[in-house]
């Protein structure tokens, strides 16, 4: 018996060396990760705006986010192959980073009309995550949603899916995806796929041309897994989706069915009443 509880205890004891080993004092915390990412949105935002092209701009900006925090790209690349290996931490990390790129859209009035009716008989009906995160790393990778239609959908109802997708890879190619599929009345099910390579606005669109009805709607958003043999397992990889929505338009009564605008979506927003130069000052840690 005293056998037994000295191998739990050792067993234990190893356990929380080998934890305390894994995150080393070059493992920067998640609370600093967070500031650094999320700054790396805002850097790569500006890099798409300024002139001199984009790769040229986005090295520039980096370095300037690693100057403000006051770490070296080795601390940064370090602390990256510990949060890749612990996905579930990365993930919390990227869901609050998700909910400040649209609080900040939000307060820009980048998402003024994604409640309510749009545009002549139309309305956003989504009810999923209005931002979200995905890593290639399994569960991470996807996230689906499901709609039932209820009495307020008509025969003849077009839907366009819109979305912002925003990429930030050290290496590797780029792959999102994403479905949307709609259940017609008579059971036929009818679908639209797009590809993701870039940072950019997006929409798809789904139309029940036949008049039959639809029943339901379901899709995905995925992040492929780069499986080149040149990739790396624990470099930044992360690909964003925020501002979604979900249009419903009715068909019209008298000249028949008509988009209407898509709403106005943005990158990450970025205030051009400040300079570059205070945007990447040090900020107080919190």
């Amino acid at each position: 018996m005293r056998k037994t509880i000295f191998l739990l205890i050792a067993a234990l004891v190893v356990a929380t060396l080998i934890t305390s080993c894994d995150r080393n004092s070059h493992v920067l915390s998640s609370g600093k990760m967070e500031d650094i990412l999320y700054d790396y949105h805002i850097a790569d935002a500006m890099a798409q705006q300024a002139e001199g092209g984009y790769v040229k701009n986005a090295v520039a900006y980096r370095a300037a986010v690693l100057k403000k925090y006051d770490i070296t790209q080795s601390d940064f690349d370090s602390s990256m192959v510990y949060y890749m290996r612990h996905t579930d931490q990365l993930h919390t990390i990227y869901q609050h980073i998700s909910d400040r790129m649209q609080d900040e859209a939000n307060k820009l009035g980048a998402n003024s009309m994604s409640a309510g009716v749009v545009s002549g008989d139309s309305a956003n009906v989504w009810n999923g995550e209005k931002s979200l995160v995905l890593i290639p790393n399994e569960p991470y990778n996807l996230y689906t949603f499901n709609l039932q239609a209820d009495t307020t959908f008509h025969k003849g109802d077009q839907l366009i899916l819109n979305f912002v997708s925003d990429f930030i890879f050290q290496d590797g190619m780029r792959d999102g995806i994403v479905m949307l599929a709609v259940t017609l009345g008579n059971d036929s099910v009818a679908s639209s796929v797009t590809h993701l390579s870039s940072s950019m606005a997006s929409s798809i669109q789904i139309a029940d041309n036949d008049s039959l009805g639809i029943k339901k709607i379901s899709g995905f958003f995925l992040l492929s897994k780069n499986n080149s043999a040149n990739s790396s397992s624990t470099t930044l990889q992360l690909m964003s989706i925020h501002d979604i929505q979900l249009i419903r338009v009715h068909p019209a009564k008298n000249s028949g069915p008509s988009a209407p605008t898509t709403p106005s979506a943005g990158r990450i927003p970025v205030n051009p009443n400040v300079p570059d130069s205070e945007r990447l000052k040090p900020a107080v840690m919190r």
